[in-house]
């Protein structure tokens, strides 16, 4: 009796056997690719060869002793696996990168596992069809590419099986990336697999590490495009270029050597002059090197969000944050403000970030003496007029060499410039040649001395005009103060369920007011 139950299992174990040979070796190419991709996730993913008390290896169906004469509980068992690893689950994963970021890497991870990333296919609900979505992020300057969002079905996982690609909001962080994939329980492997080749990708081809970005936007990063300076036209004083050196591109330049040296890479240093000295091309200098060191730099102007680049900055660091005008924001008058001001610049100090802040201001006599305090701030440099040698650079620079005369009275040249900011100093350089050749209607030979110092007096008026021009602001009206203030407050209200957490129920995570249409 056991013979032949044994007998019976082993030509119904044979049957199956041959009837897997047989559909294997019937697989199509594609099929081939697309079952060696879903093996290769697995393998990445970590897949146990005995989870479920199954063993996968050689070529034959092979059963525990104890099932020896009793196949029907072995059918039984193994129907219940195939049950239970057909139910569908949700496989979440929140990456610490911004949303579009890990779209793209998806995208990519796709491409490389699957050899493709036409994952667009229509998924069927009783609300209606839901149609693949495709959005263009920028990736660079001009640059761009579609990438899948929200929900797409993805067939290799599971007939029923697709991914939802959205953001999530976190306190400490803002924005980040999130993926649900939604397929068998059979799949579990592949997607935890799929998650990791995701997350070497952001790694290695994040569209945001490492490159020039503007503003404080946490969801679609701008790019600032570094090329549009001249690094050769830009000139300072050897101290102020010394200063520039020490304090911020050094740590830029020599990363390794700095942290080998175990000099910290969390700085704040201010930038502080006059209009016109500048302090707006500095940014440029600090982004080129910046994107030649895979560093990444965010470029924030007065009314971007500052503690959101901040966020965006320990997210991509090593990374220097370039924010503009810090007196805007930075004024006693403000107190709201300058708290929000004082706690970003506290962030920048959180255990091992490799941030650097670089701020400027045209008035030192505005900044909230709480920003001034040891630990806040670590350098503060003065850019002001040229010397002698930075007018000379200059004007090598901006003219010709055979344009310029080779008994060139620089000391002269030098004491007509007096008080000139470099914007006025290369106004009057291209004043001197602009008027050279409206006197001569043709290219002049040269420049002499005298044609530098005549364009130089011809601008003074105008630098005077500036010096007694009221920098003095608007003082708000009554209305437009409590409107802020009216905002202020309704930017912090969110929906929240009974136990005081964050409802979602209405797509929403808070209410946002635009001030721009306060008026």
């Amino acid at each position: 009796m056991a013979d032949n139950a044994g007998n019976a299992a082993k030509r119904l174990l044979d049957l199956v056997q041959a009837k897997h040979t047989e559909a294997a070796t019937g697989l199509s190419q594609e099929e081939k690719s697309a079952a060696a991709a879903m093996a290769l996730l697995a393998e990445i993913g970590g897949a146990r060869a005995n989870e479920n008390d199954l063993t996968f290896e050689g070529t034959k169906f092979v059963l525990p002793s104890r099932y020896n004469g009793r196949i029907p509980e072995a059918v039984t068992y193994l129907n219940n696996v195939v049950k239970q690893q057909s139910q569908y689950h949700d496989y979440n994963k929140v990456f610490d990168y911004r949303p579009y970021d890990v779209a793209n890497a998806l995208q990519l991870a796709l491409k490389e596992v699957f050899g493709t990333s036409g994952l667009g296919e229509t998924i069927q609900t009783m609300f209606g069809p839901i149609h693949p979505e495709f959005v263009e992020v920028p990736v660079g300057v001009g640059e761009s590419v579609q990438v899948p969002y929200n929900r797409v079905a993805f067939p290799p996982l599971g007939a029923d099986a697709y991914m939802n690609i959205s953001q999530d909001h976190t306190r400490e962080k803002g924005w980040l990336g999130y993926i649900t994939m939604h397929a068998p329980r059979a799949a579990k492997a592949q997607v935890e697999g799929l998650f990791k080749v995701v997350e070497k990708k952001l790694k290695d081809h994040s569209i945001y590490r490492g490159k020039a970005l503007i503003g404080g936007d946490q969801i679609m990063p701008q790019f600032l495009d570094v090329r549009k300076v001249n690094p050769d036209h830009v000139i300072y004083s050897d101290s102020v270029l010394q200063q520039l050196n020490a304090n911020i591109w050094a740590l830029i330049e020599h990363t390794p050597l700095m942290r080998e040296l175990g000099e910290s890479l969390k700085r704040a240093v201010l930038l502080e002059g006059p209009y016109g000295t500048g302090k707006s091309l500095a940014a440029f200098l600090t982004a080129q090197r910046a994107v030649a060191n895979n560093w990444t730099f965010l470029f924030v102007r007065p009314g971007d969000d500052l503690d959101a680049a901040m966020r965006t900055a320990q997210l991509y660091a090593p990374a220097v944050v370039f924010f503009e005008d810090i007196d805007v924001i930075g004024d006693a008058g403000d107190p709201a403000k300058v708290s929000k001001l004082l706690d970003s610049f506290d962030g920048i100090g959180a255990k091992g970030a490799e941030v650097i802040a670089v701020l400027t201001t045209n008035r030192k006599d505005k900044i909230h003496k709480g920003m001034l305090r040891p630990g806040r701030l670590d350098a503060v440099i003065t850019i002001n007029q040229l010397d002698q040698e930075g007018v000379k650079k200059l004007i090598a620079s901006k003219v010709p060499a055979d344009m310029i005369s080779l008994g060139l009275d620089y000391e002269a040249i030098y004491a007509s410039f007096k008080d000139f900011t470099p914007a006025f100093a290369a106004e009057a350089i291209s004043r001197t040649k602009r008027f050279a050749i409206a006197r001569e209607g043709k290219k002049p030979d040269y420049l002499a001395t005298g044609d530098f110092t005549a364009a130089a007096d011809s601008l003074r008026p105008q630098l005077e005009l500036m010096k007694e021009a009221s920098e003095e602001k608007t003082t708000p009206t009554v209305d437009k103060a409590f409107q802020s203030l009216v905002a202020d407050v309704v930017d912090k209200i969110q929906f929240v369920d009974d136990d005081g957490d964050k409802n979602n129920s209405y797509d929403a995570d808070g209410l946002k007011v635009d001030r721009e249409t306060l008026i």
